[in-house]
């Protein structure tokens, strides 16, 4: 006969936070219950699964083997359970990086409110929304090289490089008036190097050393620090076209760049026989349709 599932989830509770006390907090339980649970458990199964030192708890070799279960065993469990509930709400989850919500989604999302009422859309901030699936997203939306957009998803948006910065940065650091200027001069870098690569190359110049300056995943965070002064970025058009009409930050150059990134958008395997899902898609990509007409 199977344990209880009270027993089980008593055990993975414990398992995940090393501590008795802790895992009747989080099941809003006492102390007391989760012991017993873990003791029947033991009892039923014949095996040790915890040392005790006083309040302290660490699994034994029996109880990392159950642990390894009940972990994915109550992660599928979980995700089946908020799947079906997103079904049968019509809740669709869209995973996406921070300034592509802010700057793109946010001034359209009432659009998608009159068209589809019924849909509940979930937003899920995810700076690498294709690196594993810990989002349990039913869409994600991607920023890739163009050349490496995704095999099955469709192209949302295109983007192109410019260098920026604010006006105080222009004053304190001096005139520029040649890209090369730029590698003697504070630069802010977004995930790695490569946005201030592939501008320099299309500026024409060759850096000879490595390149330096601060890295950060979120891209809203690089243009505050533009805005006040802290380092040039490279921004990407359309995103930073409202940050340009307002003079938080302005173009170190009228270069025009071919578009060297995109926005993609695709659904997960388990999402695509859902309509509201391919309606939310068909939605994403009409406003780029749209925006490209306006």
């Amino acid at each position: 006969m199977l344990p209880s599932l009270s027993a089980l989830r008593a055990f993975d509770a414990a398992a995940k936070r090393g501590s008795f006390r802790a895992a009747a907090e989080h099941l809003s339980v006492t102390p007391t219950a989760i012991s017993h649970h873990i003791r029947g458990l033991e009892d039923q199964l014949g095996v040790k699964l915890f040392e005790r030192a006083g309040r302290e708890v660490a699994l034994t070799e029996d109880g990392r083997r159950l642990a390894d279960t009940t972990l994915q065993a109550f992660g599928m469990l979980d995700e089946t359970v908020r799947a079906l509930r997103r079904t049968s709400r019509k809740v669709v989850r869209l995973a996406a990086g921070p300034i592509f919500t802010a700057r793109w989604l946010m001034p359209r999302i009432s659009d998608l409110w009159d068209q589809h009422p019924k849909i509940e859309l979930e937003v899920v901030p995810s700076y690498r929304p294709r690196m594993g699936d810990q989002t349990h997203a039913d869409i994600v939306i991607s920023w890739e090289r163009l050349g490496d957009m995704p095999e099955r998803a469709d192209k949302l948006l295109e983007l192109r490089p410019v260098a920026i910065a604010s006006e105080d940065y222009i004053l304190q650091h001096g005139p520029i008036r040649d890209p090369s200027d730029l590698l003697q001069k504070p630069i802010l870098h977004q995930r790695n190097h490569w946005g201030w690569l592939d501008w320099f190359a299309a500026m024409g110049v060759q850096p000879k050393t490595q390149l330096r300056g601060a890295v950060f995943e979120d891209a809203n965070i690089l243009l505050r620090g533009a805005a006040e002064g802290q380092g040039a970025v490279v921004g990407w058009l359309p995103l930073i076209d409202q940050d340009l009409r307002e003079g938080r930050v302005v173009r170190l150059f009228d270069e025009t760049i071919t578009p060297t990134h995109g926005y993609f958008v695709e659904s997960r395997d388990r999402a695509q026989t859902r309509p509201e899902t391919q309606d939310v898609i068909d939605w994403l990509v009409s406003q780029n349709r749209k925006s490209a007409q306006d």
